[in-house]
């Protein structure tokens, strides 16, 4: 063999090695940046008889990163996120099952079968379920990123109510289909409230109270009797935790019941108390809500003439009740109305003697309603750490005892008579918008009463 020849093999073979030693493996992410591009059709299927929504998602990976040129470097794997209520998880291409396991920052990571070099593309799905009841369906769409396209699927004797309302409708023998085109962006979930109205049963229970027995009648849907079981079991606690807190027994003279209700029903709330009519509760409100409910039986009887005494009233003992039945999820909600209205205050800012609810909450009252809550919340709750419960009681006991409506002036008088310390700070809630409050950095999630 030459020397020439020799030569030659020796540079490509220190070229060969060199490309080796330089190639890299890479993992792309969902939140891709011009590196890569991902296509995503995501599909989700309510089967109400077997209580799961069956979720499928394609997914087209396309390797857009120039650094993997010239066979210096391939993907070999794709993060993506699922809900944490995803079961029976599974994962496969053309060619059958592929693995993944789950990284504990959250995300899943699948692994590609082969290496997608420079501009090859690869192909995969992603199946999984969520659980839902036979006769209600709340669920959230996961996507992220603007190059998906989502198809909702859902029995059409269900009346949904989705979180946006940027899709178009198909309807045909026993489904409505919600399809959402590639082109929207998702920066978010949303949520999916889907329910199937039955003739009501009935769950009925006794809360042994200080005065009296109060009869307590759940009125539910058909399959829904874990849901009526829970709320007998809060209704029944709760009450005698709101005597014990108000220092005053349950005042009215009427049994109490609680219907299950879907969001029409309810306006968009998560519930509304009937007074002797009746509570009205969201299937899918939380405790806190119910509580809330329960603790108007007492606000009612203040007469008060101003909405944020009966609200701020009745979230704070949404809170102090919550507190006795679970402590870290009672903190959370306190920690997390203070970071909305907070976050609502340079935008919605008002005098709480001005506030005022609609009939029905809508995208565009939302954060009105949400910063009214949150701001009397927050000035009942200061007022209870301000004095503690005992003086709390005792300007309980005085407020039930006027005659007439109670509004502004008389709220404050009593509380500055018997607070034995300077309560001015009350007027700048109510009257005057520039108060600060300082918060921590909590989860951003709020029900609406």
């Amino acid at each position: 063999m030459a020397f020439r020849d020799k030569k030659r093999i020796f540079v490509m073979i220190i070229l060969i090695l060199f490309l080796m030693c330089t190639i890299h493996i890479t993992v792309a992410t969902v939140n891709h940046d011009d590196r890569a591009k991902t296509e995503v059709f995501s599909t989700y299927i309510a089967v109400p008889e077997e209580e799961t929504v069956k979720v499928s998602k394609e997914i087209i990976f396309f390797n857009m990163d120039t650094s993997t040129q010239f066979m210096r470097g391939y993907y070999s794997s794709y993060n993506y996120y699922l809900p944490k209520n995803a079961k029976n998880i599974e994962a496969r291409d053309d060619a059958g099952y592929i693995s993944f396991e789950k990284s504990p920052n959250g995300y899943h990571v699948f692994n590609f079968r082969r290496k997608v070099w420079f501009e090859q593309s690869y192909t995969f799905h992603i199946e999984y379920e969520l659980q839902i009841n036979h006769n209600t369906a709340v669920f959230a769409l996961h996507e992220s990123g603007s190059n998906t396209e989502v198809t909702l699927k859902i029995p059409s004797d269900f009346d949904t109510q989705i979180g946006r309302s940027d899709y178009t409708l198909k309807n045909n023998d026993d489904q409505n289909i919600y399809v959402f085109e590639k082109g929207k962006h998702w920066n978010r979930t949303y949520t999916v409230d889907s329910v199937r109205s039955t003739p009501y049963m009935v769950l009925t229970g006794t809360a042994d109270l200080k005065e009296k027995d109060v009869e307590i009648e759940i009125r539910y849907w058909e399959g829904e009797e874990l849901w009526a079981q829970e709320t007998m079991q809060t209704t029944i606690e709760s009450l005698k935790i709101l005597e014990e807190k108000w220092g005053i027994p349950y005042p009215v003279c009427y049994n109490i019941s609680i219907t299950q209700a879907n969001i029409d029903q309810t306006g968009g709330y998560g519930g509304y108390n009937k007074g002797s009519q009746g509570i009205w509760l969201l299937h899918s409100s939380s405790q806190w809500i119910l509580i809330h409910e329960l603790a108007h039986y007492w606000t009612r009887e203040f007469n008060f003439e101003q909405l944020w005494m009966d609200e701020g009233y009745a979230d704070l003992y949404a809170y102090l009740v919550l507190k006795e039945i679970d402590p870290h999820e009672a903190q959370k909600r306190r920690e997390n109305f203070i970071k909305r209205y907070n976050s609502l205050k340079d935008t919605h800012e008002y005098p709480l003697s001005e506030w005022s609810t609609p009939p029905n909450i809508t995208d565009h009252n939302m954060e009105y309603v949400t910063f009214g809550y949150t701001k009397s919340f927050y000035l009942k709750w200061t007022i209870y750490d301000s004095i503690g419960i005992e003086s709390l009681k005792k300007i309980n006991k005085n407020l039930i005892t006027y005659e007439g409506g109670i509004c502004n002036p008389e709220y404050i008088h009593t509380v500055n008579s018997l607070a034995n310390q300077d309560m001015s700070f009350i007027y700048d809630y109510i009257f005057d918008p520039t108060v600060n409050i300082e918060t921590n950095n909590v989860d951003n999630h709020l029900d609406f009463i």
